[in-house]
């Protein structure tokens, strides 16, 4: 138990969550090709909520290591980063929105977005009505998470010295009020708030010691049927995929899942830890931002809402291929430099020393 927590503290980088992000963005650009009567069983709003647990937990594992390391968060430093990581691409891609909206008379048209344009400036695409960039809300809801979450359990004493207790209230209460008409937006935070949990916990020695349990292929076994069974029931459940019923349960199961993914080696876990799809998942910042312009770039040859499912294949591959150049390039010369500059920018008063990181996976 002592190796496999040590080896677990010292990791730097764990390929697997990238494997899941590739699964993540697999499923909202497939669920977004507009083609229903061939892929409309599939349900993108659960890839988000994959993701939101992935990133949950690793932002919350690079801020305890970093406590540990350092003695202390730089809550500044932390926005330092961020910054240079979110916004660089973010900003194009609402340019490259407001270009095709302005300029050519693409989607909603100007008077609309100008309108909602001030809420996505702004990343409260969460806040603001359906629309062209509408899938900059889950930005939204991260950037919240981003600012709030850091300062909320790193810099205020009271709730430093409790966190793991305050973040499971919180947890309960975002489960809660995905239930409760009125409040389901606060619900939208359960995903998150599941990884964040899960990464408090292990990272203490007897919240590992319990956790770790959970890495039996057993527990594996009896897990991922039920992740399916939410997946495939959050459409046809009261309310639909807007009631939140299933990513409840999603959720937990999701982050429930982690330490087998994280802790233990099975087919599943070199699957997703291997090369090819792990280096996908470094992509899927940018996939994720402009894979809408590259779907309505293939749509003017191949029209959406196929019937036709070799065409509908094509239209994927096309779609997929464009999203994936177009972040390949912008990772080389944006993203990847931009990320660089702002380590550079706040390493001047950080120690240097290698255990407690997960830079990698940048979370």
């Amino acid at each position: 138990m002592e190796k496999l927590e040590s080896s677990f503290l010292s990791a730097r980088y764990w390929p697997q969550l990238d494997g899941l992000r590739t699964v993540s963005i697999a499923i909202v650009l497939v669920s977004h090709m507009s083609d229903p009567h061939i892929w409309g069983f599939l349900n993108g709003s659960m890839g988000v909520t994959l993701f939101f647990v992935i990133s949950g937990f690793l932002i919350t594992s690079l801020l305890i290591r970093e406590e540990r390391r350092r003695g202390r968060v730089s809550i500044f430093q932390f926005y330092v980063r961020r910054a240079f990581r979110i916004l660089p691409l973010y900003y194009i891609a609402l340019s490259t929105a407001a270009v095709g909206v302005f300029v050519f008379g693409l989607g909603e048209g100007p008077v609309k977005f100008a309108e909602r344009l001030p809420l996505l400036a702004t990343f409260n695409g969460d806040l603001a009505s359906g629309g062209s960039f509408v899938h900059s809300w889950s930005l939204g809801i991260e950037e919240k998470f981003y600012i709030v979450w850091p300062f909320l359990m790193f810099a205020i004493p009271l709730i430093r010295r409790h966190r793991l207790a305050t973040a499971s209230v919180l947890l309960v209460l975002a489960s809660a009020a995905s239930y409760c008409e009125g409040a389901r937006y606060f619900g939208i935070y359960t995903a998150i708030l599941a990884g964040c949990v899960l990464g408090l916990t292990m990272h203490t020695h007897r919240g590992f010691k319990m956790v770790s349990k959970l890495a039996h292929p057993g527990v594996a076994a009896a897990l991922i049927p039920v992740a399916i069974t939410a997946y495939i029931l959050d459409p046809v459940l009261p309310g639909g995929a807007e009631s939140g019923n299933a990513h409840v349960l999603f959720s937990f199961t999701v982050a429930l899942l982690f330490p087998s993914f994280i802790l233990a080696t099975s087919p599943l876990t070199r699957l997703l830890s291997w090369k090819p799809v792990a280096f996908l998942g470094t992509r899927t910042y940018a996939i994720y931002l402009f894979h809408p312009f590259c779907i309505d770039v293939v749509s003017m040859a191949i029209p959406a809402d196929q019937r036709n499912f070799g065409l509908a294949i094509v239209r994927l591959v096309l779609a997929a291929a464009m999203s994936f150049g177009v972040a390949e390039v912008l990772a080389r010369t944006v993203e990847q430099p931009l990320i660089l500059l702002g380590k550079r920018l706040t390493s001047t008063s950080r120690r240097t020393t290698a255990p407690y990181s997960v830079p990698a996976n940048k979370a």
